[in-house]
């Protein structure tokens, strides 16, 4: 899908922007009146506020009608990925106009990747003045999408990074554990990163937190690979927390994947492939990556994507497909 930038270039007529925001994420819980006092200091900006998740859809609808010059959404991956998912396959904008993010969930990973990071009402502000002064044109980036499709019948889930094997029984953990004790999300995810670390290392009583049960993988035209995983992953972002890159920027394809198989050896080549730059760049024994534009997966373990659980049907492939793009604003830039 393309967008036209000509209604984004400054002029007598300021840009409309429309926002969509999740009072429920995280970070909205708090700060949304904040957002609420920019709102309606700004003439030209159009706030809805989801009264659930179900009414995203009528949200977008809404604000196809009004042809914004940019669309906002405010909140975690998990809202950032249903407004995704509704451009995509209900999609009522003649011309989608680029996309932006605030802040407002728990992890931001989406977010963060595109330069969103800190106080949603600062983040909103340089948007709204890049807005005014004619320079979103200028930070327009594309990206490609994860959808992921369970084999349910159901339209496929749409997100930047799916996950199995220890990324979600670490998820588990830190919600447990670590959320659960109300830390910083920084603090918690350093604490959870270190709990896994020493797991897949042979060092916790929680050993099993970094070994999935058997799964068959398949990256069509490059391998299938089957076994015990430690981690698993495929993502079209370019950094994921604490900024680190475990996959291939070599190769064609939407899709990032990695598995690095089970065991304290793998693991150890695996995390030391990351901290020398080689993971992705040279072969590492009992670690796996590959570019492409679908990834089949086959197993048991439960799945995330965004940061949302999934378990996979009995018998049913999960598919995760990446060759389709929207374009959104980069602060990055």
């Amino acid at each position: 899908m393309e967008v036209k930038t000509e209604t984004l270039n400054s002029g007598a007529i300021v840009p409309l922007v429309v926002m969509i925001s999740n009072p429920l994420s995280t970070t909205n819980a708090k700060n949304l009146d904040e957002i609420r006092k920019i709102v309606n200091a700004s003439a030209n900006v159009v706030h809805y506020e989801l009264d659930g998740i179900d009414t995203l859809q009528d949200a977008i609808e809404l604000f196809a009608r009004a042809k914004p010059s940019l669309l906002i959404v405010n909140g975690g991956d998990g809202t950032i990925g249903a407004a995704l998912a509704a451009i995509l396959y209900n999609n009522p904008f003649n011309v989608v106009p680029p996309i932006a993010f605030l802040p407002g969930g728990k992890t931001n990973m989406t977010a963060a990747d595109l330069g969103f990071k800190g106080n949603p009402s600062k983040v909103l502000k340089k948007l709204l003045k890049l807005t005014q002064a004619g320079e979103i044109p200028n930070k327009l980036t594309t990206r490609h999408l994860i959808e992921m499709d369970l084999g349910d019948g159901l339209p496929p889930r749409v997100g930047t990074f799916f996950g199995t094997a220890g990324i979600v029984r670490g998820i588990f953990w830190c919600r447990e554990n670590a959320y659960s004790k109300g830390l910083p999300n920084w603090l918690a995810h350093v604490w959870s990163a270190y709990k896994l670390i020493t797991a897949a290392f042979g060092l916790s009583r929680d050993k099993g937190l970094m070994i999935s049960d058997p799964m068959a993988i398949t990256v069509p035209g490059n391998a299938r690979i089957k076994g015990r995983y430690s981690v698993v992953l495929t993502t079209t972002l370019d950094n994921l927390l604490f900024g680190l890159k475990p996959y291939g920027r070599e190769g064609k394809g939407g899709l990032r994947f990695s598995a690095i198989e089970a065991g304290p050896s793998n693991f150890f080549r695996g995390f030391l492939g990351l901290i020398t730059g080689r993971f992705g760049r040279k072969t590492i024994n009992g670690v796996h990556v590959r570019r492409g534009d679908m990834v089949r997966i086959e197993g048991t373990d439960p799945v995330t994507l965004d940061g949302e659980i999934y378990q996979p049907l009995e018998n049913t492939p999960i598919t995760l497909k990446g060759d389709r793009s929207l374009t959104f604003v980069s602060l990055k830039k």
